[in-house]
Parts: structure tokens; C-alpha cells; sequence
């Protein structure tokens, strides 16, 4: 079934492209690269090749109104993406290439780099289509970013998103979706102390953060801008697609996605322990502990929002006795700012 589907909207996919391309309905195309990450030998970056939509892509003061925000919604969700254009990425005259898949994204990686600049920090990545399959307008170049860790410092932190930092009310669907519909980034709800945490941990990119969430790529700027503007520390953003593809349905499941991705940073740092951050909401601490299991000299601590119901609390403090890390279920950021500090891990 999934093979028909899948084989079905490539053919509309194909016919819409077609009938747009022969009458000039395409916007603008770009390169909209997401934040990626590397060490001092290997990086990685992808994004997605998409037409431009201005009240995305582009910086504007329309107010935070429901009707702006539910337009943003729908244009987050409704975007166009241009499969089989070729790529080219620079990183300090290390060249990579790679084409846009069929929904889009991209997949580009750097290796065998002896590159002095890469430093702790972000690096910017010059990125240049080098053929587009359709005759569109489109910008050809665009810049993207790459946190690169030396592996000098003891830990990383990876952390979700959805009542992990924003109160998303992830556990209620009709309020998560009218809540991610009225309010856009200025007027989403942090939660307290987030902020502080967060900076405390990474040491002015010293410990790399890395956000890995079951949230939809189609949310990224939102992301992004209400990081900026509740002074969250600038991270990789590591999301799900939302499509029909070989190895998934609609979506892909969190579970093994989230595990997927924690396994791939392990890889990029092998040297580095991580403090793993959720929440009780959804399956955090079910998946934190399998990694956890897995690769018990990995993780320096496993920290859980509480948010959910009592009998849920009991459920992951049950869990939390079966590991022989630090794992704490705050009710609030102070308590694991205080429990950092007393185990010497921030100051």
C-alpha cells in the first residue's frame, strides 16, 4: 500500500511541477539549509530545496495576530519542494556534493577535513545549486552553519523541544494545535529558567546542545525565532519529516527516529558523555533509558520535566531507580540548575 501511495504522489508531484513550470506559477526557489554539526575530521549539513514564501523566509514585522499566524501555519505546512537539484558545499575550500530527494531535502557531509579553523563553534557553509532539473528562478547560492565540538570538554547536551523548553501541550492535541496556530514564536510560553540552563550547560559552545524532536521540519523557522528571541542557545534543530516515504507512514515513528539520531551524534563524538533532557509528556524517559541501556558509559545524566499526571510521575521515578546515572525529575529548570552545580558540571 505504502509502495502505491508513495508511487502515486511522485506522479502528482510530477504533473504539478509540469503544469506550474509551463505556466510560470513558480515562486522563486531556494536553499533553505538547517543548522548542522561535525567535529574536526567530518560535518555534516542538509536542508531543503523549496519555493520561497516571503512571510517565512523572510524577515517582516507583520503582527503576531491569529490570522498572520494561522496563514504562517499553513504556508509552513503547504510548501513546495523541487526534488533532483544538484548541490555544491564549501567548508574552508573542502568541497561536498549531493540532489535534493523527492520531498526536497538534502543531505550533504564533509570528510577527512585537517582544517585548523575548525575551532569550537559555529562555521559558515557556502552552498551553490549547481543544476536545476526545471526552468524556475531561483537563487543559486545561500549560507548555512555547522557547530563544530573539538571533543575537549566532558559533555554534550542533547535535549527535546515539546514541553521540554516550550510549552507546547504535546499531550493534548486539539490544544497543541490551536495553541501552534494563535501563537507564533514571540508569544510562545518558555518554560522558566530554560535559558539560564541551557547556557549554563554549553559554556559558550563549549558542551555542543543539540535539539532532537519529534516536532516536523515544517516548524523550523518558528523554532529558530523563538530560540532567538527568549535567548535559548543557538543549536542544530534535528526534526522529523512529514510525507510518505519507503520508511515511513505520514510521519516517521518517534521512537526509533529519536534513538536514530542520538546514535548519529554518539558517532560524530565518541569521546563525549551527554546530558539527555525531556520531558514526562510522551516517551522521553523510555527512550532516553533505552539509550541509556545501550550505551551505559555514554550518558553523564538523564534530567525529566515533569508535566504530565502523578501516576505518570511514579512511572518514570520507577524508571529512574533501574539506571546507575544521575536521573532527575524536575518539577522546574532551578532544580536541575542546582543539581548541575553540585555535581560540578556547571558554576
Amino acid at each position: 500500500m505504502k509502495k502505491i501511495i508513495k508511487k502515486t504522489e511522485s506522479k502528482i508531484d510530477l504533473i504539478q511541477y509540469e503544469v506550474k513550470e509551463k505556466f510560470g506559477l513558480f515562486d522563486k526557489v531556494i536553499i533553505y539549509p538547517y543548522r548542522g554539526y561535525g567535529n574536526q575530521n567530518r560535518a555534516v549539513i542538509h536542508g531543503r530545496i523549496l519555493e520561497k514564501e516571503p512571510i517565512i523566509h523572510e524577515e517582516n514585522d507583520l503582527p503576531d495576530s491569529f490570522w498572520t499566524n494561522l496563514k504562517k501555519t499553513w504556508k509552513r505546512y503547504e510548501s513546495d519542494e523541487i526534488p533532483g537539484v544538484s548541490l555544491k558545499g564549501e567548508l574552508y575550500g573542502y568541497e561536498a556534493h549531493c540532489t535534493s530527494d523527492n520531498e526536497g531535502y538534502f543531505f550533504m557531509e564533509f570528510n577527512d577535513l585537517e582544517s585548523t579553523s575548525l575551532v569550537n563553534g559555529w562555521h559558515e557553509v557556502k552552498l551553490e545549486i549547481t543544476d536545476m532539473p526545471f526552468d524556475l528562478e531561483y537563487d543559486s547560492t545561500a549560507t548555512g552553519e555547522i557547530l563544530i565540538c573539538e571533543q575537549q570538554n566532558p559533555f554534550g547536551v542533547i535535549s527535546d523541544v515539546d514541553d521540554t523548553i516550550i510549552v507546547s501541550d504535546a499531550m493534548h492535541s486539539i490544544k497543541r494545535i490551536i495553541t501552534m496556530i494563535s501563537n507564533d514564536a514571540p508569544s510562545r510560553t518558555p518554560f522558566e529558567g530554560v535559558s539560564e540552563l541551557y547556557h549554563k550547560l554549553i559554556h559558550h559552545n563549549k558542551n555542543p546542545l543539540f535539539f532532537v524532536s519529534g516536532s516536523s521540519y515544517n516548524l523550523y523557522d518558528m523554532l529558530i525565532s523563538f530560540c532567538n528571541h527568549h535567548d535559548i542557545p543557538k543549536a542544530p534543530f534535528i526534526l522529523r519529516d512529514l510525507g510518505i516515504d519507503k520508511d515511513q507512514w505520514i510521519r516517521q515513528d518517534s521512537e526509533p527516529y529519536k534513538v536514530s539520531n542520538i546514535e548519529k551524534i554518539f558517532e560524530m563524538y565518541p569521546r563525549l558523555e551527554f546530558i539527555l533532557i525531556g520531558d514526562s509528556g510522551q516517551h522521553d524517559p523510555e527512550i532516553y533509558f533505552k539509550i541509556y541501556k545501550k550505551y551505559p558509559d555514554r550518558i553523564k545524566a538523564i534530567y525529566i520535566r515533569h508535566v504530565h499526571t502523578e501516576e505518570r510521575r511514579n512511572e518514570v521515578l520507577s524508571l529512574s531507580k533501574q539506571v546507575d546515572v544521575p536521573f532527575l525529575l524536575m518539577d522546574n529548570s532551578q532544580m536541575a540548575i542546582d543539581h548541575a552545580k553540585e555535581n560540578g558540571w556547571i558554576y
